[in-house]
């Protein structure tokens, strides 16, 4: 079982780069959804358990933070079906345990 998000993000986007960063994330996983010359769409899964590793917190609010905040992405909680605001980063872990 596994807490699941989308990352939309509109325009070019530099793959290699973006890759190479999120390769970094050991907890989490990221897939392309839709890859278009106009927008980039990934899937996000947090396996539930990865919440038990010290390091979730850390690496789930660098993550978010990398795609929302650095990267301009759009992501949407797909169980709550909300989209995740710069705000709503330090308190990903505990909502993603209450899953």
């Amino acid at each position: 079982m596994a807490y699941n998000f989308t990352a939309e993000n509109l325009g070019k986007q530099d793959l290699h780069a973006l890759g190479k960063r999120l390769s970094e994330y050991s907890l989490i996983e990221f897939f392309p959804v839709e890859v278009s010359a106009a927008s980039l769409t990934l899937g996000i899964s947090v396996p539930f358990k990865a919440i038990g590793d010290p390091g979730f917190r850390t690496e789930i609010e660098n993550a978010m933070s990398y795609l929302v905040t650095e990267q301009g992405f759009v992501v949407t909680d797909l169980y709550t079906g909300n989209t995740i605001a710069p705000s709503d980063i330090p308190g990903l872990a505990q909502q993603i345990s209450r899953g």
